[in-house]
C-alpha cells in the first residue's frame, strides 16, 4: 500500500511503534455486513501492519448474541478477502469468555467492581448526574452472591449487571462506573446456551487486546472520550498498556452507516438484503458497479487523519470512472423507427451507408 499522509503531507506514524513488534487488530462485531466505513478501518490496520512488518489479527467481537450470527461472520470474511486484506489469524472474543468471567469475579473480590440491580433508566440518570448507586458499597460477599445468580441466569440474576467501580464524579462520563457484564438468555452463534452472562465491549476489548499482544488499537475518533476508560480498565485488571490510535470516521453525504438502521431496512423488507445496490455495504456498492480498486484508492486518499470530513459520493465515482474508462467500449445507437435520412457532401470516401 502507498504511504498514508497527514494534512501536512508527512507520512503518519504510530506512537511508540517499532518495526517487527507492532500488532494491530481489525475487530468488527458480527451483527451485519461490512460497510465502506469498516473498509477504512480494515485497510488502515493492514497498512500499519505492513509498514512496521507487524501482525494483523481479525477478531470478531461477538459479545451480543441477540444481534450476531454465523451469516455475518462468513460475509465479513468474504468482504475482507474482497478488499485484499491479508491477516495473520482469525479470532473471537468468545474464545476468551472463561477468562473474562474469571477477571470479572477477580475485580469483584478486589472491590473494583460491584453488582447493581438498579433499573436501566434510573442508572442512566444517576450516571448523568454523578449519583452513586445504592449498590456501590455492597460487601464483596453480597456482590459474589448476585454474580452467581447472574452466571446461572436466574430471575434475580437477570435483574442485575456488573459495573466497574471507577469515579462517579469524573467529568468524563465514560468513567462513571461503566457496565462490565449483562445477562442475556439468547443463544450465542458459536457457544450456544452455555453462558447466561456476556461482557460489554468496554470490558472485553481492553482485556482481549492485552492478552492477544495488540500494541496499537486503531479506533475511530468517536471513541476519543473513552480512551481514559480504556486505560483505567487495563490498569484495574493489572494488564499491560495498549495504545489506542484514533482516525476519523468515514462519513458520506446523505448516507446511513449505522448498522442498527441498516438492519431495520433488512428486517422490515424495505430492501432485498444487505447486498442491495442502494446500501453502503461493500457488497452493495460493488453490486452497483464500483470497482474494488476505486474503493481502496478512495479510502487511502483519506489517510489516517483525525480531521472529520463529510465526503461526497461524486469523488468516489470519479475515481471509479478513471479506472473503468480504459476498458469500456463506446457505442452510439439510433432507434431505427426514429431515424431520418442525412446527406453528407464532401465526406470520407469510405463512409458506409447505414439504413
Amino acid at each position: 500500500m502507498p504511504g498514508l499522509k497527514n494534512t501536512s503531507g508527512h507520512e503518519i506514524d504510530l506512537p511508540g511503534a517499532k518495526v517487527g513488534e507492532v500488532c494491530v487488530r481489525f475487530a468488527p462485531e458480527p451483527s451485519g455486513y461490512l460497510h465502506i466505513g469498516h473498509a477504512k478501518a480494515a485497510l488502515l490496520n493492514q497498512y500499519f501492519a505492513d509498514r512496521y512488518k507487524g501482525r494483523l489479527l481479525v477478531r470478531f467481537d461477538d459479545t451480543n448474541p441477540s444481534k450476531e450470527s454465523s451469516e455475518f461472520v462468513e460475509n465479513v470474511l468474504k468482504d475482507i478477502e474482497t478488499l485484499g486484506v491479508k491477516y495473520d489469524a482469525v479470532t473471537y472474543t468468545s474464545d476468551y469468555f472463561p477468562k473474562l468471567m474469571e477477571m470479572a469475579e477477580c475485580l469483584i473480590k478486589q472491590g473494583k467492581a460491584y453488582v447493581d440491580d438498579t433499573p436501566k433508566d434510573k442508572m442512566n440518570t444517576e450516571r448523568r448526574d454523578g449519583v452513586e448507586s445504592k449498590c456501590r458499597n455492597s460487601t464483596v460477599e453480597e456482590n459474589l452472591l448476585l454474580w452467581s445468580e447472574m452466571v446461572n441466569g436466574t430471575k434475580r440474576g437477570t435483574q442485575c449487571c456488573v459495573r466497574g467501580k471507577l469515579d462517579m464524579q469524573d467529568p468524563n462520563k465514560s468513567l462513571r462506573d461503566p457496565v462490565y457484564y449483562r445477562c442475556n438468555p439468547d443463544p450465542h452463534h458459536r457457544v450456544g446456551s452455555k453462558y447466561k452472562v456476556y461482557p460489554t465491549y468496554d470490558f472485553a476489548c481492553p482485556f482481549v487486546d492485552a492478552l492477544q499482544g495488540v500494541t496499537h488499537a486503531l479506533r475511530s475518533s468517536e471513541y476519543h472520550d473513552r480512551n481514559a476508560q480504556y486505560y483505567r480498565i487495563l490498569q484495574d485488571m493489572g494488564l499491560r498498556r495498549v495504545e489506542p490510535y484514533e482516525f476519523s470516521r468515514l462519513n458520506m453525504v446523505y448516507t446511513v452507516l449505522s448498522k442498527r438502521t441498516l438492519r431495520w431496512f433488512v428486517q422490515n423488507k424495505k430492501v432485498e438484503d444487505w447486498t442491495d445496490a442502494r446500501f453502503p455495504t461493500i457488497q452493495g456498492v460493488l453490486r452497483r458497479g464500483l470497482k474494488v480498486e476505486a474503493l481502496i484508492q478512495f479510502i487511502l486518499e483519506q489517510g489516517a487523519s483525525k480531521n472529520l470530513n463529510l465526503m461526497e459520493w461524486d469523488k468516489l465515482w470519479t475515481i471509479n470512472k478513471k479506472i473503468i474508462d480504459p476498458a469500456c467500449g463506446r457505442h452510439t445507437a439510433v432507434l431505427k423507427d426514429k431515424s431520418v435520412p442525412l446527406t453528407l457532401t464532401n465526406g470520407p470516401a469510405n463512409l458506409a451507408r447505414v439504413c
